[in-house]
């Protein structure tokens, strides 16, 4: 559309100007959604569409190992988590659980609450020998009450805290060979 002393003249689009408008809304297409991933990134929307499991930082991968017999599932799968050269992950949830083959690890963390029942969701801080802190893991990771856990031998001071805020305190030493067990009991 254009004025000429007082007139209004109309013209038909030009083939150029529909690819300017088509281009135009193209770019205003790919500015949204280049705004919608640097908010995915920025961890904005994983607050509404991440599982406990994905939002940790230190998801890695999954481990499924197959359930003996005629399982219904066949497999059972964990999520693995690492930091560095640590991995862990957390297993012992019901009968069928427990009756499986694991692979090997270096530690194994049992929480047991009273005298019998099992415990899970208890966060756990490893330091190591000298204070320095070497390992948190969220309760939200600890699904079970078996931890499992591949780290370096050597001696450490680990805690476990559970959901009511009580702690327990140990220093344990990592053997070189074979898989060190230790048990958290909380009253």
């Amino acid at each position: 559309m254009r004025t000429t002393r007082g007139r209004v003249e109309t013209r038909q689009p030009t083939e150029f100007d529909k690819n300017q408008t088509t281009w135009s809304k193209v770019v205003k297409w790919l500015l949204t959604f280049s705004l919608f991933l640097s908010m995915f990134s920025s961890g904005f929307l994983s607050l509404f569409w991440m599982s406990s499991v994905q939002a940790s930082s230190h998801h890695a991968k999954l481990l499924e190992i197959a359930a003996p017999g005629g399982s219904i599932p066949k497999t059972m799968t964990f999520p693995v988590y690492s930091k560095g050269s640590i991995e862990y992950f957390s297993a012992g949830l019901g009968k069928e659980e427990r009756s499986l083959t694991y692979p090997p690890s270096t530690l194994k963390l049992i929480f047991v609450e009273g005298e019998r029942a099992y415990l899970a969701g208890v966060t756990v801080n490893i330091l190591k020998e000298n204070g320095a802190p070497l390992l948190m893991i969220p309760g939200g990771e600890v699904d079970g009450p078996w931890l499992f856990i591949n780290m370096a031998p050597g001696k450490y001071m680990v805690s476990g805290t559970d959901s009511a805020g009580t702690t327990i305190k140990k220093t344990i030493t990592v053997a070189s060979d074979g898989q060190t067990v230790i048990h958290f009991r909380f009253p």
